[in-house]
């Protein structure tokens, strides 16, 4: 059964309670097994020292890889099972598969000369291994069908009006926001007011977050602020759930933002911003025509994350520290780190129909396709000049830096900073670290300025009498 179970947790990556119960019963429960074990193996080392059966042997080296299994599955248990700790997670593997194939040698050995039990216990081997080899050969295919879903795509024909984009139509919840939800429905606001929580482990990405534009990009920004108040006296409430579809996630989501800002201006959900799940709990981009065109699910088992009761927040994080896979699968999705840009241009590139503006289509910002036509991206043949390697969004506004979080990547994490061109906000803040690294980040030749047929200076004299240079 163990062999089997550990099979399945090799091949699969699940955020459900099933799944999860497997992860303790296979770490807590292995380790109860080898312990009820250990005196059963050494008698039947004994046995087959006595009877000669060849099973001695390759049975003192399945003791010794098990017991190493054992230990590595603790020296895991102590210092989690993150990715600089890999090799550990790899010896267990390696000296856990040792034993079951020194194992199986060592019962099959003395079971040709013994009856019962022996003959029992090589027979269940030999068909725990058999199915587990099945399933490992088609864990690779299982995965990759996974994968293909979150691909973006644009699709053959883009909708022609803003109704067509969204959720439910002109009558959606979220109209004219392209913005949508897996459910079809509402998601309660404190879903992406639990940014905190996430701190558990990654406290430097979320300090980088908490002063980033990302963090006040709702009614914590004065100019937004403005934006919308205008914006609702001078149109409609509805129309401002276009912008609340990237800005406001937690007043849109909830349904708040059908009220007038005045009614809820004061409130923490007001001053979310863009939380670590408005982009981590997305799990499908419809395309790259942005307004906010992507899909929103509340993610399984985030309770428990989040939970005031803290022997299911324990629980949570030890099910995480054991096996990170379920955590990455559902909060780093393929188009996190293969389609950035893709990702990116869901909010960063922009537009607006009659619904908005009262008058007709409009493109606005769109820093998606100045990006693509650009040298930058490696697309732009129109450019004059590339760097060595095409780069994404994620290149320059999420660069490698020094972490030690739980999800470093050999000591480092991706900035979520997000620094760009935005010196107002932390002006405004007073937040003079995030300013400095804002005017750092510009002048570290983000940009150039190439002026053609440029000559030297001349006076208006000079040029008057035709001495001056051409």
């Amino acid at each position: 059964l163990l062999v089997l179970q550990s099979a399945y947790l090799g091949v699969t990556s699940s955020p459900s309670l099933f799944y999860v119960g497997n992860v303790f019963a296979h770490h807590y429960g292995g380790l109860l097994l080898a312990l009820l074990l250990l005196f059963p193996a050494l008698r039947g080392l004994a046995a087959a020292r006595r009877d000669g059966t060849g099973g001695f042997v390759p049975g003192v080296v399945a003791l010794v890889l098990g017991l190493g299994a054992v230990a590595s599955a603790i020296v895991l248990e102590v210092v989690h099972n993150t990715a600089d700790n890999r090799p550990i997670l790899l010896l267990h593997i390696g000296l856990a598969v040792g034993a079951v194939v020194f194992g199986f040698a060592a019962v099959a050995l003395h079971a040709r000369r013994a009856a019962g039990v022996a003959r029992l216990a090589r027979n269940a081997l030999a068909g725990a291994g058999v199915l587990s080899v099945v399933l490992l050969l088609l864990g690779p295919g299982m995965r990759e069908r996974d994968r293909e879903r979150y691909v973006i795509r644009n699709p053959l024909e883009a909708p022609l009006t803003m109704s067509e984009e969204t959720m439910g139509g002109a009558d959606g919840p979220f109209f004219p926001s392209s913005s949508a939800t897996s459910t079809g429905g509402r998601i309660p606001s404190d879903f992406f007011m639990t940014s905190e929580s996430c701190k558990r482990c990654h406290s430097d990405i979320y300090d980088q977050w908490e002063e980033s534009a990302h963090h006040f990009s709702s009614f914590n920004n004065q100019w937004y602020r403005k934006s919308i108040e205008y914006m609702q006296e001078v149109n409609s409430i509805q129309s401002a759930k276009w912008c609340a579809g990237c800005h406001d996630h937690a007043v849109l989501f909830n349904g708040v933002m059908d009220q007038p800002v005045a009614d809820f201006l004061e409130t923490q959900e007001a001053h979310t911003g863009i939380s670590c799940n408005s982009c981590h709990a997305i799990t499908h981009v419809k395309d790259t025509m942005g307004n906010g065109g992507f899909f929103l699910e509340y993610p399984p088992m985030h309770d428990l994350a989040v939970s005031e009761n803290p022997v299911l927040r324990w629980l949570h994080d030890k099910a995480v520290s054991l096996d990170p896979g379920p955590h990455k699968d559902v909060f780093l999705k393929p188009f996190h780190r293969e389609q950035t840009s893709e990702f990116c241009a869901s909010c960063h590139k922009v537009h607006l129909d009659e619904p908005v503006n009262n008058y007709r289509w409009l493109g606005l910002l769109n820093e998606y396709d100045n990006w693509q036509a650009s040298g930058v991206s490696g697309h732009g043949a129109r450019s004059f000049y590339y760097p060595a390697e095409p780069m994404d969004c994620a290149d320059c506004h999420m660069p490698p830096v020094a972490s030690d979080d739980k999800g470093n990547i050999d000591g480092y994490v991706h900035s979520h900073s997000f620094l760009a061109a935005n010196t107002a906000v932390p002006v405004a803040n007073l937040d003079e670290a995030q300013l400095a690294n804002t005017i750092d980040f510009l002048q570290k030749r983000q940009v150039t300025v190439d002026i053609f047929a440029a000559g030297p200076a001349r006076g208006v004299e000079a040029a008057g009498s035709g001495d001056g240079v051409d």
